[in-house]
């Protein structure tokens, strides 16, 4: 996400049954009439915040009927794709594993954030020491821009990088935030009345007349808003790169436009679930967590659902509730890797799309990024993040691949130098480290984060850190490599996110089922994740939540 420095730039140009159940987190009032029972399949953004804005949303309306939550989500935390890992297996060192950052324009993450008192942090990423650089571009054989660290806090760093851009660029940084705010401006009024709530994503999109931004690529979007193919490639095309694995030929001109769209840009000190985990927690009646449902059962004469898991002891319980049906439910996880069977049967279910396999690959180590790896002499010359693209030989024949076939000569999407970790003065250890051939303790530590589009190497990294490595083994695993050189390693695959292909069509909030030879609109069956080919961030998919949050509180009201 080390695009917030260069949309800074332009902007100044511009101006438990056992651990898997839980005993209920709110306990329900004995009152009448029945209570309304919402089942919440999945505790991402999306489930976390529609339970959030359930709650919400019914204590400001006139609803006679207090409604009941349960949350299930197959894994044993909250948060879904934004979780953390702690770096040297130490609670001093807790890591993003997936969504990073969330921005000044992301209404609902930034008050969730100041309602449960959470502390943001603008330091996403840290310069190693004596680096002349914070970040750099490269194109698989030279650096195509670089940014001036400033530690010195004065502004002359900053003013030299926009002349830098405003000299090799001309007026398409100006031209980009222009084109980004406006369509900035058009998404914003999903937040407001009288789009919202708005039934299906795809009236939002017509109304605001954002189609003319998804039905296109990020190439033809900026071509058409006057913003010249040097900068399109070498610096909007890398951060479509580290934040969506796409190239401009391959993602969609709203997305790309998202990508530059990073103004006070922040996380959460000790990662972002705990804003889910904050919804949950004070809006669930009940959280069953480490808990796969498997089964939609509807009841077609009474139009409630029963739900089925692979837990018998979660079914049992469930079972022997006095009312086990559930009114409604919401499926907050992409479909096609939910697994669940829905009776009767959905109609047109939601389509299966690709998603990017996204390969992160933490991991700490005593050596800095090496210059020759980058064809440099000077170890000052190296940026320690570094973001890649195409060279122009290579951008018109990859522009529109996926994955390997995409990402060209430098073979990884970004590389980040998180922080520089100091254990023997970072306050208390808490370890352990004691797997290591030698302590970390009497040397930093730099904490690295890349993304790539398959698994990285033990010669990759040997070459990238210079460090000596003779492969043993055919694949050459990362796990081959000596404790003393990567003192801590942590792989990840990641289903990360749709490939935001150009697209004039999106799914419904409500499912289709099949009710003898007729279909029907369920209203009790909600569908969250097609927002993902929309836009793909937490706050898309917690303003998914809201959205159909609100739908439901007002389908309750008008029936009372």
């Amino acid at each position: 996400m080390h695009v917030i420095l260069i949309a800074c730039l332009i902007s100044l140009v511009g101006s438990v049954f056992a651990d898997n159940f839980q005993e209920p987190l709110r306990s329900p009032p004995t009152s009448h009439p029945r209570p309304h029972r919402i089942a919440v399949i999945g505790a991402g953004p999306g489930g976390s915040a529609t339970s959030y804005y359930l709650d919400k949303f019914a204590r400001s309306s006139s609803l006679d009927r207090r409604l009941e939550v349960t949350v299930f989500d197959s894994n044993t935390y909250i948060g879904g794709r934004t979780t953390t890992v702690n770096a040297l297996d130490d609670p001093r060192y807790p890591t993003e594993l997936g969504a990073s950052i969330f921005v000044k324009i992301n209404h609902i993450l930034y008050n969730a954030t100041r309602d449960f008192g959470l502390i943001p942090s603008a330091k996403i990423y840290q310069a190693a020491p004596d680096s002349k650089y914070e970040l750099g571009i490269w194109d698989g054989s030279s650096f195509v821009f670089t940014s001036a660290t400033d530690d010195d806090n004065s502004s002359w760093s900053g003013w030299w990088d926009i002349a830098k851009l405003l000299w090799k660029y001309g007026l398409s940084p100006i031209r980009t935030q222009r084109a980004t705010r406006k369509a900035v401006g058009s998404f914003l009024e999903f937040y407001n009345e009288p789009l919202f709530p708005f039934p299906s994503i795809q009236e939002a999109v017509l109304s605001t007349g954002l189609d003319a931004y998804t039905s296109v690529t990020g190439k033809d979007v900026l071509h058409s808003a006057g913003v010249g193919d040097l900068f399109s490639r070498e610096i909007i095309q890398a951060s479509t790169r580290v934040n969506y694995a796409s190239n401009l030929g391959g993602i969609h001109g709203l997305e790309t436009l998202v990508c530059m769209a990073i103004e006070g840009a922040v996380a959460v000190e000790g990662g972002n679930w705990q804003i889910f985990e904050g919804m949950v927690t004070s809006s669930a009646t009940r959280l069953l967590l480490n808990t796969t449902v498997t089964d939609v059962v509807k009841d077609t004469e009474h139009g409630t659902f029963t739900i089925q898991t692979t837990n018998p002891d979660i079914n049992e319980f469930l079972g022997t509730e006095d009312d086990a049906a559930y009114d409604t439910v919401v499926l907050a996880a992409p479909y096609q890797f939910a697994n669940i069977t829905f009776t009767p049967p959905l109609a047109n279910p939601p389509s299966k799309i690709p998603y990017v396999s996204l390969y992160v690959t933490l991991f700490t180590s005593p050596h800095c990024l090496s210059p020759s790896f980058f064809g440099l002499t000077e170890q000052a010359d190296v940026p320690p993040s570094v973001l890649t693209t195409l060279h122009e030989g290579l951008d018109q024949d990859l522009t529109s691949r996926r994955g390997v076939d995409a990402v060209g000569p430098a073979g990884f999407w970004s590389i980040s130098t998180l922080r520089v970790l100091r254990p023997d003065t970072d306050g208390t250890f808490f370890g352990p480290t004691s797997n290591n051939s030698q302590s970390t303790d009497s040397q930093p530590q730099y904490l690295y984060k890349i993304f790539s589009p398959a698994p990285l190497t033990g010669s990759f990294l040997s070459n990238l850190l210079d460090f000596p490595h003779t492969s043993v083994e055919k694949d050459d695993p990362l796990s081959t490599l000596s404790k003393k050189d990567v003192t801590w390693l942590h792989e990840k695959l990641w289903h990360s996110y749709p490939y935001e292909s150009p697209r004039s069509t999106f799914e419904n909030f409500t499912l289709l089922t099949t009710s003898g030879d007729e279909q029907e609109r369920d209203e009790g069956l909600f569908y969250l994740s097609g927002m993902e080919s929309f836009i793909s961030t937490m706050e898309t998919s917690a303003l998914a939540g809201m959205n159909v949050a609100k739908l439901i509180v007002d389908q309750l009201q008008s029936q009372s």
